[in-house]
């Protein structure tokens, strides 16, 4: 059996003379210096390869979320326009719009809804329009949707109205705001005196604070004439334009089928908004007063059967994984991009 042959470098280094022994001293650390220096280069080079990667991600990941919005476009270029529901392809189709493979990964565009997720696209339409809203609607939104009581939400609803119209006088007396106010802040601006850009700008307006734009910002926007879509707009804003519980209460029945699921083969729609009450009546009673609010807000033009302009959610995903690119944007019915963010 041979012996385990164990040798230290105190040993090593008496088997060399001295002379010879300062070179093997200097060849050892040589050896480590260049041992380190491999370990520090193949760190930095596998550094280097992993932020290529990450910059080659990032790009690929634009890239499909972009794809993403142009599926969107293209869907709308295919349909007529007149009217829009929420079960067309535009606004709920999986097969379109969910785990679309793209390069690496692929795309969803989809949206959030009561019951869960819908894969497709938001019309502006359904939404209030804050530049064309008047007070009463404005007050109503902010009391059902962002929890305000009657006299913050009359305040806040009166210095929305003023920091949009183009005079310099309050709305209501006591609680609004103009260019006095704005301009004794402890860092002034104007009071803008035209229309809102975008619905992110409430943020400037006095009494708006993060908590109440939270609750409000999924259903307000700046698109559109400022009439809203019966067909697809939400409860809230139903009853923000002064609608009761029990007359909504049919209308979305109406619009869910008989399988009581919107967005689906089944679903209902108005043709014109001066339709609305005799389809209505045909599919469950309406009262005398329940048929003569309905004429009347569609003869002032509160409601279309239309959209124009569109939401797209685009999340874009490298497969095997978790990177993640949204691109959120509003384009109209022709494909024009109006607005663009990347998050």
């Amino acid at each position: 059996m041979k012996a385990k042959l164990t040798i230290s470098l105190r040993q090593l280094l008496s088997l060399f003379p001295s002379k010879n022994s300062s070179i093997l001293i200097f060849i050892l650390w040589s050896l480590i210096f260049l041992s380190f220096l491999g370990v520090y280069l193949s760190l930095g080079v596998r550094q280097k390869i992993s932020l290529v990667k990450r910059l080659t991600f990032r790009d690929n990941l634009l890239f499909i979320a972009e794809a993403g919005v142009k599926k969107a476009i293209l869907e709308l270029a295919k349909d007529s326009g007149f009217p829009d529901f929420l079960k067309e392809n535009w606004s709920n189709n999986p097969a379109v719009f969910q785990k679309i493979k793209v390069g690496l990964g692929g795309f969803n565009v989809f949206y959030q809804t009561p019951e869960g997720e819908r894969y497709g696209l938001i019309d502006e339409e359904r939404k209030i329009n804050i530049n064309k809203a008047d007070f009463l609607v404005l007050k109503r939104l902010l009391e059902i949707v962002g929890g305000l009581e009657e006299t913050e939400a009359q305040e806040l609803s009166a210095s929305i109205v003023d920091w949009r119209d183009k005079d310099s006088f309050l709305s209501i007396p006591v609680g609004s705001a103009e260019d006095r106010y704005y301009q004794n802040l402890r860092k002034p601006y104007d009071c803008k005196d035209s229309d809102f850009e975008v619905i992110e700008e409430l943020g400037l307006v006095k009494g708006m604070n993060k908590d109440i734009f939270e609750k409000i910002k999924d259903f307000i926007t700046v698109y559109g004439a400022g009439s809203v879509n019966i067909n697809t707009a939400p409860r809230q804003v139903l009853l923000s334009l002064g609608l009761r519980e029990e007359l909504i209460d049919k209308i979305i029945s109406f619009r869910r089928g008989d399988d009581d699921i919107e967005g689906n083969s089944d679903d209902n729609f108005f043709d014109i908004p001066s339709n609305i009450p005799a389809k209505l009546s045909q599919f469950t009673p309406l009262s005398s007063e329940e048929v003569a609010q309905l004429s009347n807000l569609a003869a002032k033009g509160v409601f279309t059967t239309s959209s124009y302009y569109f939401r797209v959610r685009s999340q874009a995903y490298i497969e095997g994984t978790n990177l993640k690119k949204e691109v959120v944007c509003v384009v109209d019915r022709k494909g024009k991009i109006l607005s663009w963010r990347e998050l």
